[in-house]
């Protein structure tokens, strides 16, 4: 009876230590950098986190450089990048293990992917994305290890329907897993890890501000696995509604958020980021 005890103990120690935390780095305010720089609604970080591109809801892209060594982030340069500037209301973005950067759009909803020659081409739509609300469509874009591209809709029909999940590989659309709709958030980006897991970055917004939930799940688990990483007081941040995912030089996993200030001068252009340990 007692290796039985002993081993239990061990078991339930091991499964208190795997659990999944994340911890702060720090937060970030961007200056506002140019006239069209806002909105912000995606992030792409390179791995190491020395770049990060940023993606605004109007096509307004900027390639920004970071500076991490004095312990706090800091944005030392910033080039604008002109590649989506016509495309429309665009938000979410996903860059491929070739370099190929897709963009998802709500108004009409659509994804689209770069060419050789720069330009943007749309690819073929699931029959569902005719029928989507128009702001509230398109929101999140990712990528898999398998270069499979997964995408949301922001919203559903009512609080207790689950977002359908829609995947595109060899140039067709197919639907599902369905993620379970918690509370009033909605989803606002999404990103895989290098543990292969699917990340969901959501809010909701009250008279005290906006509140953030991320949650992981394994797409090829039959209950998909769920697991919540955090869920913010409101007011903690900003409208957080752009995840990338990456790795330093020491192979720790790293959570980059982005706000998106609407343009509105009471609103904040954010950098948030986390370190996940297991």
């Amino acid at each position: 009876m007692f290796w039985r005890s002993a081993l239990a103990l061990i078991c339930t120690t091991a499964c208190l230590q795997a659990e999944p935390k994340l911890t702060l780095d720090g937060v970030t305010t961007l200056p506002r950098l140019s006239e069209s720089f806002g909105g912000l609604s995606a992030i792409e970080m390179s791995d190491g986190g020395a770049e990060a591109l940023v993606l605004s809801d109007r096509g307004d892209m900027f390639r920004l450089t970071l500076d991490r060594s004095g312990g706090a982030l800091e944005v030392i340069d910033a080039s604008r990048d002109e590649r989506a500037a016509r495309l429309g209301d665009t938000e979410g973005l996903a860059t491929g293990a070739d370099g190929t950067l897709y963009i998802s759009l709500e108004g009409p909803a659509r994804v689209v992917a770069q060419q050789a020659d720069g330009r943007f081409e749309k690819l073929a739509g699931h029959p569902d994305f005719e029928t989507m609300i128009e702001n509230r469509a398109l929101e999140a874009l990712a990528v898999a290890r398998d270069g499979t591209l997964v995408t949301l809709p922001e919203e559903t029909t009512d609080i207790t329907t689950p977002f359908p999940l829609y995947q595109y590989q060899d140039g067709t659309w197919s639907k599902g897993p369905f993620i379970p709709r918690k509370g009033n958030f909605l989803a606002t980006g999404a990103d895989f890890g290098p543990d292969g897991m699917f990340y969901l970055l959501e809010r909701s917004l009250s008279l005290r501000g906006f509140a953030t939930r991320i949650r992981r799940f394994d797409l090829a688990a039959p209950d998909l696995a769920e697991v919540t990483l955090l869920t913010t007081e409101p007011g903690t941040y900003g409208n957080l509604e752009g995840l990338s995912i990456w790795q330093d030089d020491q192979g720790f996993t790293h959570l980059t958020l982005v706000a998106d200030d609407n343009f509105y001068t009471f609103f904040r252009n954010q950098i948030v980021e986390y370190t996940l340990t297991e």
